[in-house]
């Protein structure tokens, strides 16, 4: 099955939030209660940390939480887990793990067209730049074959330069991390994370949608 909704470019000033435990009918209801218009959720890398993170609570998007969503009246996108601290980048593991951001998206009913955003951050000084655009766009060939549109998220200790994320990155769709100061040369920015109550318990996730200088601006899937 697919859900039941439309992919179109989310406005500026739209607010929403990521968050990597699954949504309720209830939950959704009271995000959207909120003043929230979309939400970010996670897939996993790999069919082990599939299973692992659903025993601990932080399950895939799946195609009925996508209807609580779109329920409550926001629009959804997804972003997949980032691997543990130490991770090292490669060709390889960038085909493997968008493979499976593919998959996983389209098992949860998600259209195709929306934007899948790749997490990228904590990785090991030292790792060359090319070995990290070589991972990233591994990754972004495979979620653009499943019919996807591939952004990226960058985080903290990614070790590229703003010409590098412009130049070297083949996608034309990136989210800033709350704290983040590294600029994309060219274009900036098209969704911008603020943290809040960070290292809590209630630490949780605001995102806002801002278009870049190019007018490049996301891609989500909205209720129908």
């Amino acid at each position: 099955m697919t859900l039941k909704g439309k992919v179109e470019f989310a406005p500026i000033g739209a607010l929403g939030f990521d968050i990597a435990v699954p949504l309720t009918v209830a939950t959704a209801k009271s995000y959207a209660a909120q003043g929230f218009q979309f939400c970010i959720r996670y897939v996993s890398r790999t069919d082990k940390s599939r299973a692992d993170n659903a025993a601990r609570g932080l399950g895939d998007i799946s195609e009925a939480e996508g209807k609580a969503i779109f329920g409550a009246g926001m629009a959804l996108m997804v972003v997949q887990h980032v691997a543990a601290h130490g991770w090292v980048p490669t060709v390889q593991l960038g085909h493997d793990y968008g493979a499976k951001a593919g998959e996983f998206t389209q098992i949860a009913g998600v259209p195709k067209g929306v934007n899948v955003w790749l997490d990228l951050e904590d990785i090991p000084k030292g790792t060359p730049a090319a070995d990290i655009s070589g991972y990233a766009n591994a990754w972004f060939a495979q979620v653009k074959a499943a019919g996807y549109v591939p952004g990226v998220y960058i985080g903290f200790n990614v070790w590229l330069t703003p010409d590098q994320l412009f130049f070297d990155l083949h996608t034309e769709h990136y989210w800033r991390a709350s704290g983040n100061i590294v600029d994309v040369s060219h274009r900036g920015y098209q969704l911008f994370q603020h943290m809040q109550n960070a290292g809590t318990p209630q630490e949780f996730d605001k995102d806002v949608v801002m278009y870049d200088s190019l007018s490049g601006a996301p891609l989500w899937l909205a209720p129908a």
